[in-house]
């Protein structure tokens, strides 16, 4: 059995995790304990704020607790899309050249500035309501809105494919899927998406997460 913590931005990746990524990789022998939403603000008489990353110094307060757990791998579910500047790396991976190539290396640099030998970081390309782009007629369907689907077409037919729907404040995924249905709530309608169009679909569409979701799988072999 592989244990795996897992650190994810907010409540809907955490929705999405334990709904439809946590019994998939159940199923191949990797077990996810939480997943973890990340601490924005610990209150001193308990509890606090979670959700959204503000700095890389959050991020790494998050990290460093479940890096001490003696048998169990650590991995990430955050954006891209809205990283801190402060963020190692993010600046050059914002830069010119092919955006999956930027975020690995990103990714890269998380990993070295971590420097845990059982943490694979992952950073959603552009950002995690990309997937909702991987199938337009479930999107229409869901919505009871016939014309969704060819406005989701044509965001991906601009953008090439669904993780490259770009960064820009306005058109980034969750800002687009807003424009596109106003009713849109992002804590229940995404992951209600994401899990009628199933990890295997996500998968085929969106190669940065087909790599990530590889990773995972292999913990599983690797460990029988």
């Amino acid at each position: 059995m592989t244990r795996l913590l897992m650190l994810v931005e907010g409540q809907s990746e955490e929705i999405f995790v334990n709904r439809t990524l946590k019994p998939y990789l159940a199923e191949r022998g990797v077990f996810i304990e939480g997943p973890i939403v990340l601490w924005t603000k610990r209150l001193p008489s308990g509890g606090g704020y979670r959700g959204g990353v503000s700095s890389w110094k959050k991020i790494q307060d998050n990290l460093r607790p479940l890096t001490k757990d003696g048998n169990a791998w650590v991995t990430t579910l955050l954006d891209f899309y809205g990283l801190p500047e402060d963020v190692p790396g993010f600046q050059a991976a914002r830069g010119p050249g092919n955006p999956r190539d930027n975020v690995l290396a990103l990714q890269e640099r998380l990993a070295v500035e971590i420097n845990h030998p059982r943490l694979i970081p992952f950073l959603a390309l552009h950002e995690f309501e990309a997937w909702v782009f991987c199938a337009p007629d479930v999107v229409a369907t869901h919505f009871d809105l016939p014309t969704v689907a060819q406005k989701v077409q044509q965001a991906i037919a601009h953008a090439g494919e669904p993780e490259l729907i770009n960064h820009g404040e306005t058109t980034h995924p969750k800002a687009r899927l807003k424009a596109m249905v106003k009713s849109y709530k992002e804590t229940s309608d995404g992951p209600t998406l994401m899990d009628k169009i199933g990890i295997p679909a996500i998968r085929v569409a969106c190669p940065h997460f087909a790599g990530w979701l590889q990773r995972l799988e292999a913990l599983g072999r690797d460990a029988q």
